[in-house]
């Protein structure tokens, strides 16, 4: 195969600067007049721009503090509903605990004819110590109920332990006595 013919080059000539637009063009830029100076002092907009910015800075300024105003009476509301529900919940444990007190006392005497007296006196002792708790349900208020239980439990784990086995009995006999096999 032939090679095929190329174009012969040019020579490019360096390129010559370019004369300025305009003749002034490369002289400094003349001095503002007071007239213009005075104008760039004076904008409306600008003005307009800075009321506007602060006014939108203390509407937010109030709009925030009323929003904390308002979370904070959620906040107390929610607690003291919360606190009246405890405190409901409260009074109907120490009703239902002033029962089981009362459950256990009755049922002392059928323990000590099955069991024997040892496991009455058991019973009683239980009785006397759930009955101690339902008082204190009545007189105390949520906190104080809550530091003395666990005061209760530190010094005696033993009643504590054996007051649950007592109720845990005593449930099981009255679910067992409800089913009638």
């Amino acid at each position: 195969m032939a090679k095929a013919a190329t174009p012969a080059t040019k020579k490019v000539a360096a390129p010559t600067p370019k004369a300025p637009a305009k003749a002034g063009a490369t002289k400094a830029a003349p001095a503002r007049s007071p007239a213009t100076v005075k104008a760039a002092k004076d904008h409306p907009i600008r003005d307009q721009l800075a009321v506007t910015r602060d006014t939108i800075k203390s509407e937010a300024s109030k709009k925030a503090a009323s929003l904390k105003q308002d979370a904070s009476t959620l906040k107390n509301q929610a607690s003291t509903k919360a606190r009246d529900a405890a405190n409901k919940g409260k009074d109907k444990a120490a009703e239902a605990v002033g029962s089981l007190a009362k459950l256990l006392e009755d049922s002392a005497g059928t323990v000590d004819t099955k069991f024997g007296k040892q496991y009455g006196d058991y019973a009683r002792s239980a009785a006397t110590t759930v009955a101690g708790l339902a008082t204190s349900l009545d007189k105390k208020d949520l906190d104080e109920l809550a530091a003395s239980t666990k005061d209760m439990v530190k010094k005696n784990p033993a009643i504590a332990v054996g007051a649950a086995t007592v109720i845990g009995f005593v449930l099981a006999r009255m679910l067992k006595g409800g089913s009638n096999d």
